[in-house]
């Protein structure tokens, strides 16, 4: 596949960011060698590349911080490689915080992290529980973290190398809602609390993520056990449908990441 195909298959997203794939694509190709990125993807990039990696007559591999990881780093390897035979050169690790005096949040690790010059995409997703962040990266950028991050907020914090079953399992509130249909800016609406209208203006100002995609239709049908992510609201699953209220309203069970 010639670059520029490759490009446009990958349209509108982070030029930056499919120019680092088809690097170290490219590198995979030409070494016959196993290649691991430094850089961490949103799924949805993922999955097209999953599509079109045959192509170079490559398989890739994907490694996140949990089962429910959004950006994931990659293992581009010839097809006469196992992938199982190779340890990943990824590092898991905790930024332990604990303290008696505040509670800290995703923000506040995160922004500490961006603080040390770091680029968003060279971290994979981070997970805060009881005031310790845990969260994956390079073996090279956890060595800027470790050697300068020594609080968070004016909190103590201990960087700490750790194994991946460490890290927590994936987290959720459960509850009921009931919405008047299947489309898009219903559940926008009602997940946000917000009116349609305002609803409709997230979705096309691209806040709302189905699956991890970008979709910009109100109109678009939501199907049961889909992931909606709303901006600055939260992550939410759409687990499964109760039942019809008597104003023939959907009852659904939602669960919410936390």
């Amino acid at each position: 596949m010639e670059k520029t195909r490759f490009f446009n298959f990958f349209k509108d997203e982070d030029e930056y960011i499919i120019a680092s794939i088809w690097k170290d694509l490219n590198l995979c190709v030409d070494t016959n060698c196993p290649i691991f990125s430094n850089i961490f993807y949103p799924i949805h990039i993922l999955e097209k590349l999953s599509k079109i990696v045959h192509y170079f007559g490559l398989k890739v591999k994907y490694y996140g911080l949990n089962e429910s990881s959004e950006k994931k780093g990659i293992l581009f390897l010839p097809l006469e490689f196992n992938e199982e035979d190779f340890i990943p050169e990824y590092i898991y690790f905790k930024i332990d915080a604990q303290n008696r005096f505040k509670t800290l949040q995703h923000k506040d690790f995160l922004g500490t992290v961006l603080s040390l010059g770091l680029k968003r995409e060279l971290i994979g997703d981070i997970v805060v529980k009881d005031n310790i962040a845990y969260a994956i990266t390079t073996q090279e950028i956890y060595n800027i973290i470790s050697s300068s991050l020594d609080r968070i907020s004016s909190i103590p914090a201990k960087v700490i190398i750790i194994e991946a079953d460490e890290v927590p399992k994936t987290e959720y509130k459960e509850f009921i809602n009931n919405i008047s249909s299947l489309r898009l800016d219903s559940f926008v609406a009602t997940l946000a609390n917000i009116s349609r209208s305002l609803a409709t203006t997230l979705i096309e100002k691209g806040e709302v993520l189905v699956n991890f995609n970008i979709e910009k239709s109100k109109n678009k049908t939501v199907e049961i056990g889909s992931i909606i992510t709303i901006r600055k609201v939260g992550k939410f699953k759409v687990d499964r449908l109760i039942g019809e209220t008597k104003k023939d309203r959907l009852k659904i069970a939602f669960k919410q990441y936390i």
